[in-house]
């Protein structure tokens, strides 16, 4: 390489520029912060203040934004979230359990592998057990998906897990239950921490 050309590069080496004038200033002078360079202290002091200015204002935007979303959210938007919390905890809770249908493990490959959180009645038959933790248990996807739910195999893992009068107690309640905008929110606060704390045990 020509000397000129080592030359320069060597020079450019020498020297930063401050991260708020943008003017060039020699590398041993600057006065570093947070891996920026600055040409005096006054403007480290002026840039960390304008950077915690935006930092704070970004903060209260995204609160705010947060804020507008929830106002905005729909019943069915909650239901939709509250649901996903909800199956979230079931398949945490039964992750070393079998499928309640079947028996076969989580890890069945052959049968589908896939674990759904499965109802013992449907969501759409019995809408007030949506969020029963005994009405819902994990199922392979192959049990749940490809036979319809496996009812009659359903009914006798439930039975075994939960006993007979607790099933025929859930045959029996059709109760209509309105969760309103405030217990969906809570349902999916409280379900959600429910399922972190198994899934932290089962790591």
């Amino acid at each position: 390489m020509p000397q000129e050309g080592r030359s320069r590069i060597s020079g450019e080496m020498r020297t930063r520029r401050c991260s708020l004038c943008r003017k060039k200033v020699e590398a041993g002078s600057a006065v570093i912060g947070s891996l920026k360079a600055f040409c005096s202290m006054e403007h480290l002091i002026e840039f960390s203040r304008s950077d915690a200015a935006k930092k704070i204002a970004k903060k209260a935007e995204k609160k705010e934004f947060k804020e507008t979303k929830e106002r905005l959210k729909t019943r069915s938007g909650r239901v939709k979230e509250a649901q996903a919390a909800f199956n979230r905890y079931i398949r945490a809770r039964d992750r070393d359990k079998p499928c309640i249908c079947c028996g076969r493990s989580q890890g069945d490959i052959k049968h589908g592998g896939a674990v759904d959180a499965g109802h013992y009645r449907s969501r759409g038959s019995a809408p007030g057990l949506k969020f029963n933790v005994f009405n819902c248990h994990s199922q392979l996807a192959y049990c749940n998906r490809y036979l319809s739910g496996n009812a009659v195999g359903y009914r006798a893992g439930l039975i075994e897990r939960i006993g007979l009068d607790r099933v025929e107690r859930l045959e029996n309640d059709n109760s209509p239950r309105r969760f309103d905008s405030e217990y969906l929110d809570r349902l999916k606060k409280v379900f959600t921490k429910r399922a972190k704390l198994y899934e932290r045990k089962f790591r």
